[in-house]
């Protein structure tokens, strides 16, 4: 009998819950972009055509990008690159992995969130004190997570663990970019 792979969602979240403005992050955080890279390289990965086309459709090296898109985009010939009609299509058809991560937009973890697929959660939360006024000031500017991150991950649901990297001297030397990694493994159901 074939193992279900572990499916995972995986997303940075910004102050008040944002995802995005204009299909791109609102932040540039190479501490989350090398944790993003390290956490999915090597699985499967579906994206939302409109995430797609925020990635200038290209697709990310190393992975199997599923684009989840009810049309197909023109894009080059890649071997790395499949459009799939829905996320349970995605699971079916590449299930032989040991893991599959949703990776957004807005309307894919939502759907992904609504059918109660997510198993593992990786969540980064960003802090970053302009850009929560910049959304408190032009909320219709941005994109948001379909859920409250702060309430959604209840102890009775998820079990949650922080990811530490060793110390980088480097690190969060950009207060744009002050980052902290979290993964939330869903309890028995």
């Amino acid at each position: 009998m074939k193992q279900k792979p572990v499916i995972c969602a995986i997303v940075a979240v910004g102050p008040e819950n944002v995802i995005g403005r204009d299909r791109v992050m609102p932040w540039h955080c190479p501490d989350d972009l090398k944790h993003f890279r390290n956490t999915t390289m090597g699985y499967p990965c579906i994206f939302g055509r409109k995430t797609f086309e925020g990635m200038k459709c290209k697709p990310l090296d190393g992975r199997l990008n599923l684009i989840c898109s009810s049309k197909k985009i023109e894009t080059a010939n890649d071997v790395n690159l499949r459009f799939v009609d829905s996320i349970e299509s995605a699971i079916n058809a590449f299930g032989c992995h040991s893991k599959i991560f949703v990776c957004g937009g807005a309307q894919i973890y939502k759907y992904a969130l609504d059918k109660d697929l997510i198993d593992v959660f990786y969540l980064t939360k960003i802090k970053n004190a302009d850009l929560q006024q910049q959304v408190l000031q032009n909320p219709k500017l941005y994109t948001y997570f379909p859920v409250n991150v702060d309430s959604f991950f209840t102890p009775e649901k998820w079990e949650k663990q922080e990811i530490i990297y060793p110390s980088n001297p480097k690190q969060n030397i950009n207060p744009a970019c002050e980052a902290t990694f979290l993964m939330f493994t869903r309890r028995a159901r």
